[in-house]
């Protein structure tokens, strides 16, 4: 779903589309302005993001929290290019919109969930509304960050990378730090994926935090699976919540 925030001198609202998410502002006198552009180029830096809340990239973020903010190093226009789509893009809450604080803090409503990844754009190629009071738009920057509650992988049995893994053993353990669904994604084929023992099948712990695989390995020999995928992704908390690719990989030794 596409969302573009216009605004005209009587009324504001909402358009959608089918093509990504968009929350684009542009106040009026924006265009009548344009026309008076020179044509020599600025003699400063364009506006950057100073201050972000969530911090980028940060993690175990509340998911009770109601507002992104970004800050920027000088005065703006009041356009704004939210940039994005599903399933990274935040829900907006009904009946809320995107303003701005002051003349360099602009905050877009959200409402969050636990356990999710999310990605929003200020400006993009197309649209750059966020401009500064010189007209000058700011570069494309991403706000990426991930809400707590995603199950978390504590322990792996063999160790995640681990040589000269005894070829008797004859289980993988992956342990999580959340109960989990009945669901899992053991991922991989061919001759590095572990043979299956016949008529035995993967299955939980009593508590539902470790998965076993049983397993036929062979010395001296290279492994490598993946716990989930981004199109399978059944290894979910009992909050329905995915956990995140992980590969796994391991070799074996000798053997005694």
């Amino acid at each position: 779903m596409n969302y573009q925030f216009a605004q005209t001198r009587n009324k504001t609202w909402w358009y959608a589309t089918l093509l990504g998410v968009i929350l684009a502002y542009v106040p009026m006198t924006d265009v009548t302005s344009a026309t008076n552009e020179t044509d020599d180029p600025p003699n400063e830096l364009p506006a950057w993001v100073v201050a972000t809340s969530p911090d980028i990239g940060a993690a175990g973020v509340d998911p009770k929290k109601s507002e992104i903010t970004i800050t920027f190093d000088r005065d703006m226009q009041q356009g704004m290019s939210w940039t994005g789509g599903p399933p990274l893009f935040p829900e907006v809450p009904k009946g809320a919109e995107a303003h701005w604080r002051d003349k360099r803090t602009c905050v877009l409503p959200v409402k969050l969930k636990a356990g999710k990844k999310y990605r929003v754009g200020i400006n993009s190629t197309s649209y750059q509304n966020f401009r500064s009071e010189e007209d000058e738009p700011v570069p494309p920057t991403v706000i990426y960050f991930s809400t707590t509650g995603m199950p978390q992988i504590v322990k792996m049995v063999p160790e995640n990378g681990a040589t000269d893994v005894d070829p008797k053993t004859k289980a993988l353990r992956v342990t999580f730090n959340v109960p989990m669904s009945k669901g899992m994604s053991w991922m991989g084929g061919g001759d590095k994926f572990p043979e299956l023992p016949e008529g035995k099948k993967a299955k939980w712990s009593s508590n539902g935090k470790t998965c076993i695989l049983p397993v036929i390995l062979k010395p001296n020999h290279e492994y490598q699976l993946g716990i989930n995928s981004r199109s399978h992704i059944n290894f979910q908390s009992k909050s329905g919540v995915p956990v995140e690719p992980v590969a796994y990989s391991f070799k074996t030794g000798e053997g005694k």
